[in-house]
């Protein structure tokens, strides 16, 4: 970087900061910095065109005190704000990585105590949703019955009773919500599948070096 120094106008200012001490006023600050062709400057006070880059703070002997560092613009600022939440985010997970952790080593002994209560668990999964799909199959056949009868009645040209037009709604209404909680069960068993696939591979993570993790 090409640098020039103005001496005279340091020595006037430093004999100005010299003075202001020996009048017991209040020292003024001196700046330095170096504007775009790389030219160093000292005064009192930055150009708002500098404003924004680092400087040096000096003492009355022009030794530098201090760096300080520029205005930070609204893009800095928003890039800062990003990384903090950033790392606040990160740090987030990782305690709750280590609480994880910390109950799977507390929970089970081995890989083979994981997979008995993943069987478990999935096995209680895999009757809630038979009963389910039983529900389902006996509403289906109910429904079925009431719009053969509707239909033996329209066919006949007899009115239908307003009571069979409304157990057909309730049954149609039923099977609609159990149909939805089969998908849902469903899901549920997925994601149970899932978990403790990662509990599996997570525990053989924590016990690699550990002597009688167990199971494979």
């Amino acid at each position: 970087m090409k640098t020039r120094i103005f001496l005279p106008a340091v020595a006037a200012l430093l004999a100005a900061l010299c003075a202001a001490g020996a009048l017991g006023q209040q020292t003024p600050k001196l700046y330095k910095w170096v504007d775009k062709n790389g030219v160093v400057h000292y005064g009192s006070s930055v150009p708002p065109q500098y404003a924004n880059q680092q400087m040096d703070l000096l003492n009355s002997e022009g030794i530098v005190v201090k760096k300080v560092s520029g205005q930070k613009t609204p893009q800095e600022l928003a890039k800062e704000e990003q990384e903090k939440a950033a790392a606040a985010q990160q740090e987030k997970a990782e305690k709750l990585q280590q609480l994880n952790d910390q109950m799977l080593l507390d929970t089970y002994t081995s890989v083979a105590d994981i997979k008995r209560d993943r069987d478990s668990r999935l096995a209680a999964m895999e009757s809630q949703i038979n009963v389910t799909h039983s529900a389902i199959s006996g509403l289906q056949n109910t429904v079925a019955e009431y719009q053969a009868r509707i239909a033996e009645l329209k066919h006949a040209g007899k009115p239908v009773p307003p009571y069979v037009e409304e157990q057909l709604d309730q049954n149609q209404q039923r099977l609609v919500i159990d149909q939805k909680l089969l998908l849902q069960q469903q899901q549920q068993k997925q994601a149970m599948q899932a978990r403790f696939t990662a509990y599996i591979k997570r525990f053989r993570q924590l016990t690699r070096n550990q002597v009688g993790s167990g199971g494979n």
